[in-house]
């Protein structure tokens, strides 16, 4: 049997003040699955991405990761304003002392996937924010992830910016087959980069319900507004609002 990716077993997090952030969280993520975490804010899905990062530790119970080639990416960009896009990128790689032609050779190659590689030399301020996400995703993607983790990334992007982004990274864990695992506010987004949807909620924060989303690897806008789609968000809806009354 393949080993999980990622594996929460009875996990509990508990901060210095007293608050519970986790409860009893199970969850296992198989290898190649994309995983949307979506809940109300507080429900703990950022904590459960810094335990799988090693971040931080679980005050109960265990999280497992059978990798240590982990991507993050956050809800800013976080690219250091003095250096070109490419010596961004570079960063991570030269960090894991790789050799210089090397380097460049995987940073040329991922600017390529995240479709700035006209844009090596600008810095961050010359770039719009969905541009900065896709540097900051390019950074992380440089190290060659098995386990990339994105807390929220689009969160602060308008729509359309937001819709394309997704269109491109669910494109990107196509051709590349890492373990995505996805913080997200909205419904939508969720079900639509997802494998499967884990619905989350607060105080304490724990799992309340897991969808496996009924939809192929090959998703567009037809998928965003059909009924199936419809149909699934406004369940999940009902689920999410059941649990904040």
């Amino acid at each position: 049997m393949t080993a999980a990716a990622v594996e929460f077993s009875d996990v509990g997090v508990r901060f210095p003040n007293g608050t519970t952030a986790l409860s009893k969280v199970d969850l296992t993520i198989q290898p190649g699955e994309f995983v949307t975490l979506l809940g109300p804010s507080g429900c703990g899905k950022s904590t459960l991405l810094r335990l799988a990062s090693g971040l931080e530790s679980a005050t109960s119970g265990a999280a497992t990761v059978s990798t240590d080639r982990i991507g993050y990416v956050f809800q800013e960009a976080t690219l250091l304003p003095w250096l070109t896009v490419a010596r961004n990128v570079a960063l991570l790689a030269e960090l894991d002392g790789l050799p210089q032609r090397e380097v460049s050779s995987r940073v040329a190659r991922t600017l390529e996937l995240v479709g700035l590689q006209d844009f090596s030399q600008n810095r961050p301020h010359q770039l719009s924010g969905g541009m900065r996400m896709r540097a900051s995703l390019a950074r992380s993607l440089v190290r060659d992830p098995e386990l990339f983790l994105f807390d929220e990334p689009f969160g602060a992007l308008d729509e359309f910016t937001r819709e394309r982004l997704n269109d491109d990274l669910r494109a990107l864990w196509q051709r590349e087959r890492f373990t995505g695992v996805f913080v997200t506010h909205s419904i939508a987004e969720a079900i639509y980069m997802g494998t499967r949807v884990v619905v989350m909620g607060a105080h304490p924060g724990r799992i309340i319900r897991e969808y496996d989303v009924p939809f192929g690897a090959e998703r567009d806008e037809h998928t965003r507004y059909s009924a199936e789609f419809a149909a699934l968000s406004s369940e999940i809806s009902d689920v999410l609002k059941g649990a904040m009354s």
